[in-house]
């Protein structure tokens, strides 16, 4: 019996054995799963915007400049705007007058300069008398100028003057340089006192009644002095103001 039991107590420890090697034996580890990697989004494409052509600034043109008008036959001189015209339009029997137009570039004489006149006056007889309003005095300094009171004309210092009396017939004006006061007349005259002379640079120089068609005439006193914003209101006074004597 005794050799019957120790064969199975040998199978027996084996097996106990093997469950222990069995029981003690470590589990297989199961990899942590590694992180997968998320893919950016591709950014889709931005259009760059087309930059605004910043457009050449047209060039202004530099003006014409003035001229200055001058003849050996006399000391005065003045200043014409680009494209104006100056005539000679004197005689042969003027006594030594100088005459000359202004002329714009139409061809029409919008002043008159004469130097040294003389023989001038009249009589009014029945035509209407004129009570001139000045609507618009400038003065100006002229270089040159020394007064010769007459003892009969009230004078004043030189200004370009715009002058304007009612008729029937509408409104007569004028525009000159002058250094007197009009008295109530049929006529006046748009004169210079000067040491060298009377002297007229107007756009006419005896204004009178006699025949206003003839004259620088306006509808109404406030057709005169709306005329009186117009750039050629402002040319001719620039080009009388620009007088000068020597």
């Amino acid at each position: 019996m005794k050799t019957r039991i120790a064969p199975l107590l040998a199978a027996a420890v084996l097996s106990i054995g093997m469950l222990g090697l069995s029981a003690c034996a470590p589990e297989p580890t199961t990899p942590d799963p590694k992180p997968t990697a998320t893919a950016k989004p591709t950014p889709s494409p931005t259009a760059t915007p087309t930059p605004t052509a910043t457009p050449t600034p047209t060039p202004t043109p530099t003006p014409e400049p003035w001229e200055r008008f001058t003849d050996v036959r006399m000391s005065q001189s003045f200043e014409v705007p680009p494209g104006w015209e100056v005539e000679d339009i004197g005689t042969p029997n003027d006594l030594g007058i100088v005459q000359f137009g202004v002329f714009d570039p139409a061809g029409v004489q919008r002043l008159y300069f004469a130097n040294a006149l003389q023989g001038l006056g009249g009589a009014c007889g029945e035509l209407p008398q004129q009570i001139v309003e000045e609507l618009d005095s400038q003065p100006v300094e002229i270089p040159g100028y020394v007064a010769a009171p007459d003892g009969v004309t009230q004078l004043v210092a030189p200004r370009v003057v715009f002058r304007a009396a009612q008729v029937a017939e509408g409104v007569i004006a004028s525009l000159s340089l002058a250094d007197d006061v009009p008295p109530q007349s049929c006529m006046y005259y748009n004169m210079l006192h000067t040491d060298g002379g009377l002297t007229a640079f107007a756009t006419k120089v005896q204004v009178d009644t006699s025949d206003p068609q003839a004259q620088w005439l306006f509808g109404s006193m406030d057709e005169a002095r709306a005329y009186m914003q117009t750039e050629d209101y402002a040319l001719l006074v620039r080009t009388l103001a620009s007088f000068r004597i020597a």
